[in-house]
């Protein structure tokens, strides 16, 4: 799908609400539409027939807001308000119209005005395409797009045929984390509860690591490490170095010390934590205060907690991945990695035929349909998996 950016954005929705309402009350629309939104809108909005400067491109945009709302009032006092309103593109301009422009800003109270990017709320659920309001925005390690992201699990036993067991397909927006406990339930109801299920770092989360246990599934997959800088600096006391008590609900520093609050809380997503603070008078005349927090004087060490059962499935991966024998059993993911590749080179898994996310996930279930084929008419004909393909370059130095 085409990446819009914002003046592109509104412009193409007007130009969808128009051509909807062309066809639906043409007499109408031409007895109301000026002369000049012909040229403006008669055509596709794209950026490089925009003006350049950023005061003009303001003022542009200011132009489409205002011609928007022209067309919502006069649409609203027509005999084709219910029909029009009902349209979906015309749904779409109210919705970014309420998103990008800011209204009331006349001395009369009327009039809009198009908002600075900081204005915007970066976590609204924004729609980012006229022809597609599903689909969503998200920026993964350099790489944009709009449109879904698509989730593939695939059996790994040894000595067999590697199938797809389940897709799921979610907006572009939502953490891998948050889709694991989707998919562990819909493999239980094929009857296909993996024991062991490898999974990308992103799929890893503390709290899931014990909820799906208790379903009789192990998450196996690098866990988060710990980002406080004293886990970073050598000889500084990191959470690993506190003696944890959960039964009294206390923590022993390196140093001996006892922490005197233990307080439960809750982040935003609804995640409990624990909150546990060492007192400041401890704190403020100890020796080694430098390789322990970098708080200022007097505040004394806050530790951060998971529940213990939590805390301790954390800690558990953590001391599993730094094995040897853990990082070999985790290759065993690998090939997910050649799945991805082999639907993506072949069947155009991350190229989208349709538009909405209900028809986009029938093409990812095709799309794992014809690779299970694949994969099943080559292990009956005993053809061998193919070699990672290594350049003819970087063959010069394993020859």
């Amino acid at each position: 799908m085409r990446n819009l950016n914002r003046l592109e954005l509104v412009g193409e929705s007007l130009r969808a609400a128009l051509n909807d309402l062309a066809e639906l009350a043409p007499e109408w629309l031409q007895q109301i539409a000026p002369d000049d939104w012909y040229e403006r809108y008669g055509r596709r909005i794209e950026n490089y027939r925009l003006p350049s400067k950023e005061s003009e491109r303001v003022a542009y945009a200011q132009r489409i807001g205002e011609d928007g709302d022209y067309l919502l009032k006069c649409l609203a006092d027509s005999e084709v308000a219910a029909e029009g309103q009902a349209l979906e593109t015309v749904q779409t301009l109210v919705s970014l119209w309420q998103y990008h422009y800011s209204e009331g800003e006349g001395e009369d109270g009327s009039g809009l005005r198009w908002k600075s990017s900081r204005e915007l709320n970066s976590q609204a659920d924004c729609i980012e395409s006229p022809y597609d309001t599903e689909a969503r925005y998200c920026r993964r390690q350099g790489i944009s797009w709009v449109g879904y992201r698509t989730h593939l699990s695939e059996t790994c036993d040894s000595n067999s045929v590697r199938l797809i067991t389940h897709v799921m397909t979610t907006d572009a927006r939502r953490h891998e984390a948050l889709c694991i406990e989707g998919i562990h339930d819909a493999l239980i109801a094929k009857q296909l509860r993996p024991a062991e299920h490898f999974v990308d770092a992103a799929y890893v989360d503390a709290l899931l690591l014990v909820s799906e246990q208790a379903k009789g599934i192990e998450t196996v997959g690098p866990a988060r490490s710990d980002p406080s800088w004293q886990h970073r600096t050598e000889g500084a006391y990191g959470i690993a170095d506190f003696q944890i008590d959960w039964q009294q609900q206390q923590v022993s520093c390196p140093q001996g010390k006892t922490s005197k609050a233990w307080m439960q809380y809750q982040r935003p997503s609804g995640d409990p934590y624990l909150l546990v603070r060492f007192s400041n008078t401890d704190c403020r005349q100890c020796s080694a205060r430098h390789l322990c927090t970098r708080a200022k004087p007097p505040v004394g060490r806050t530790l951060h907690l998971l529940p213990q059962a939590a805390h301790e499935a954390l800690t558990r991966a953590r001391a599993i991945q730094a094995t040897t024998a853990g990082q070999k059993r985790y290759r065993r993911r690998a090939g997910i990695e050649g799945t991805i590749a082999q639907g993506v080179g072949s069947y155009g898994l991350r190229r989208s035929r349709y538009i909405g996310q209900a028809k986009t996930h029938l093409q990812n279930m095709a799309v794992g349909a014809a690779l299970n084929i694949d994969r099943l008419f080559n292990w009956f004909q005993g053809v061998p998996k193919a070699k990672t393909r290594i350049s003819h370059f970087k063959a010069l130095k394993t020859a």
